[in-house]
């Protein structure tokens, strides 16, 4: 397998803070690891072929970042030289804890989460995972798991599909369009121990029928708003929806296309590091 080594310099007005987060950005969108060298340069490192380089570098760009070079590596483990994507992650009820691989052993414990950190966006590191981790856990008693159908948009690692299968008990349907980012979610729900209740799938949105009154999507805020009708198509009345990637740039637009002509009501919002979580509720009647 390809590695490939992506160097880059974040806009000069980020804080220090702010480019922790562009770090957690680059390693939920699929960074084996990151590394802020003393020149301020940030050297990120991917595994597989150029279109993973290349994706990953359209997300540096995102956050303003200038890419200097894209250059393929001899093979290492690049995982090991980022510290922060092994440390665990604890959000509300729930602990995120980063393994290797699957040889590790599989985890019954329904408030622990183990993920392979690199493939898929989702390690529990970046604060729109953590969020919406945090309001799915705070929430958790709201629901009746007997009758409750859930849907993950944009599944990424499968942690929000995880998360939620294991608070609940329930089925998850869980999509995303990246095969690389579903491969990584097959390993992550196995090494759970819930591949009877998800089956990660790359599956269109518009080929879903079936409606559901939990919906958790993690995904850049413009593409949360092109969804918005697929979104509501397939919410039940009453549904509950928990929103995330949405940036103070087009958190007015995000919030706007659900609850204009669509109908949705805002029933929480939390923010962190400029980003917002937003949880929506359908009107109960049609």
């Amino acid at each position: 397998m390809e590695w490939f080594r992506i160097t880059l310099t974040p806009p000069p007005s980020l804080s220090s803070d702010e480019i922790d987060g562009v770090c957690s950005a680059l390693l939920d969108a699929g960074a084996s690891g990151t590394t802020i060298e003393s020149d301020a340069k940030i050297s990120c490192f991917i595994e597989g072929g150029a279109d993973r380089a290349t994706h990953l570098a359209s997300v540096a760009l995102s956050f303003g970042c200038t890419v200097l070079s894209q250059e393929p590596v001899k093979e290492e483990n690049w995982n090991q030289q980022c510290a922060e994507v092994w440390q665990p992650v604890d959000a509300g009820a729930l602990r995120v804890v980063p393994v290797e691989s699957l040889d590790g052993t599989t985890t019954n414990d329904p408030n622990v989460i183990k993920i392979i950190p690199g493939q898929g966006f989702g390690t529990g590191h970046h604060p729109t995972t953590r969020m919406i981790l945090e309001t799915l856990s705070a929430r958790a008693a709201q629901f009746s798991p007997e009758n409750l159908s859930i849907f993950d948009l944009g599944t990424g690692s499968g942690i929000l599909a995880i998360a939620a299968a294991k608070i609940f008990n329930r089925p998850v349907e869980a999509i995303d369009n990246d095969p690389y980012a579903i491969t990584n979610a097959h390993d992550n729900v196995a090494l759970n121990g819930l591949s009877h209740l998800i089956t990660p799938s790359t599956t269109p949105i518009e080929h879903l029928s079936t409606r559901y009154n939990l919906i958790l999507a993690n995904l850049y805020g413009e593409v949360l708003v092109q969804l918005a009708p697929e979104v509501s198509r397939l919410a039940q009345p009453g549904c509950v929806a928990i929103m995330s990637g949405i940036t103070e740039l087009v958190r007015d637009s995000v919030v706007d296309s659900y609850t204009g002509e669509q109908g949705w009501t805002i029933d929480e919002e939390r923010s962190d590091s400029g980003w917002h979580c937003v949880t929506l509720v359908r009107p109960h009647s049609d």
